[in-house]
């Protein structure tokens, strides 16, 4: 925790032993090893993770991610889809109520 910058050791010290064991899990490391390290271990844990840079997220985590931008943008194609017909549904009743009235006018004279 020595190497890290006051700041950071700083951040590790103020966060709860649940958020580092959250953090650890987050970056890969097994669950039965993080539930039995005692505050001291998770914040020297945390500490090593923090100088070992970022993580790069799984191929599962990245597949989600995937798949919710795919469902996102489906859903917005469908809702464009919807707003389309309903335009189109608008203009189809629109021309329906001018012919009737078209029609009346015509019959009234």
């Amino acid at each position: 925790m020595d190497k890290l910058p006051a700041d950071k050791q700083a951040a590790i010290a103020k966060s709860s032993s649940d958020r580092l064991r959250q953090t650890l899990l987050s970056a890969g490391q097994e669950d039965a090893t993080v539930s039995t390290m005692d505050r001291g271990a998770l914040k020297e844990a945390a500490a090593k993770q923090k100088l070992q840079g970022p993580v790069e997220p799984s191929s599962l985590e990245r597949e989600l991610a995937i798949r919710r931008l795919e469902l996102e943008f489906e859903l917005e194609v469908k809702k464009m889809e919807r707003q389309k017909e309903c335009e189109l549904e608008m203009k189809r009743l629109e021309k329906a109520e001018r012919e009737r009235e078209r029609g009346r006018k015509n019959g009234e004279r």
